[in-house]
């Protein structure tokens, strides 16, 4: 089917569009791997899921304004944006990204400080007399263990030797 100017300009203009939000989700993955720590594997995982997932937009799309069929300038126009957006507005974005989510991690933190300053006061206070009457508690265990363990043996004995008079009176 010949497609006027005027529309492959705007399936250009799509293809444009799709290659900026393709490049946008990558970088929300590439903080997302930054902030939360990943294995090979999961990258591999979350790389192909991201992929499968942008080929049916890129589907989808295709087939709504172009009734499915591939045309060699839309495929240039998703690279060619996914190329600059990489190149222009990538390390800005992620730049900018970085610092908000680290402003945002700093407040937390205070929040999280002032939160529970009170208890490590409380803590603080209370931690050398609470030490202090626990180690004193661990010596009379050890000292009542010591005796336990004495009397334990001294049953054992008479026991034996009272085992012992029962066998010699039958």
């Amino acid at each position: 089917m010949i497609l006027s100017i005027s529309y492959q300009l705007k399936i250009f203009l799509i293809s444009l569009f799709i290659g900026l939000i393709l490049g946008f989700f990558y970088d929300f993955l590439k903080l997302f791997r930054k902030y939360i720590v990943h294995n090979n594997i999961l990258v591999n995982i979350e790389d192909i899921i991201y992929w499968i997932f942008m080929s049916i937009i890129i589907f989808l799309v295709s087939l709504y304004q172009n009734n499915g069929e591939i045309r060699v300038f839309f495929i240039i126009g998703i690279f060619i944006s996914m190329l600059l957006y990489n190149l222009l507005i990538s390390p800005f974005l992620l730049s900018l990204s970085t610092k908000i989510i680290n402003l945002i991690l700093k407040i937390f933190s205070l929040i999280f400080k002032a939160i529970s300053m009170p208890f490590i006061i409380i803590f603080n206070i209370l931690y050398k007399p609470l030490n202090f009457i626990f180690n004193i508690l661990k010596k009379l265990l050890q000292k009542c263990n010591f005796c336990v363990t004495i009397y334990n043996k001294i049953i054992k004995l008479k026991i034996w030797s009272l085992k012992g008079d029962k066998t010699q009176d039958e």
